[in-house]
């Protein structure tokens, strides 16, 4: 399998298990909270879907490109996704009610740890290099 497929599937992985984790969420946001619980925690879910799923992609591409940039990068990347996350929530705690913002919130710690654990457990499983050195073809 080439490495291109096993980052692939790391990251469709990833998206599976933060799914999964997001739908049990959601559903007890529901119960919890009714419609308003519901509507801030799929905000929150997607939001933390899609900045994740981009940021992944954007580490798997900057490694490729340049594994010198790797660490540098990461550092970049997973800022620049806290900050995004942040200033979602941010912006949602001023145009919504209590009840929304804390089930967003909720989702996004929620799928933040699904994701974070999942990724970690496939690249190890799938043996995907952080980074590869010039040369080291052996």
């Amino acid at each position: 399998m080439t490495t291109a497929t096993s980052k692939t599937m790391v990251l469709r992985g990833s998206a599976a298990v933060s799914g999964a984790a997001a739908l049990v969420a959601l559903v007890v946001a529901f119960f919890v909270a009714g419609s308003t619980g519901l509507a801030g925690a799929a905000i929150g879910a997607i939001a933390a879907l899609v900045i994740l799923g981009i940021g992944t992609w954007a580490m798997f591409w900057i490694a490729a490109k340049s594994p010198a940039l790797s660490l540098p990068g990461a550092f970049a990347v997973f800022t620049f996704q806290g900050l995004l996350l942040f200033a979602i929530l941010l912006v949602l705690s001023t145009q919504a009610e209590g009840v929304v913002v804390r089930s967003a919130a909720l989702l996004v710690v929620v799928v933040t740890i699904a994701w974070t654990t999942s990724f970690a457990f496939l690249v190890r499983r799938e043996r995907i290099p952080l980074f590869d050195l010039p040369g080291a073809d052996v």
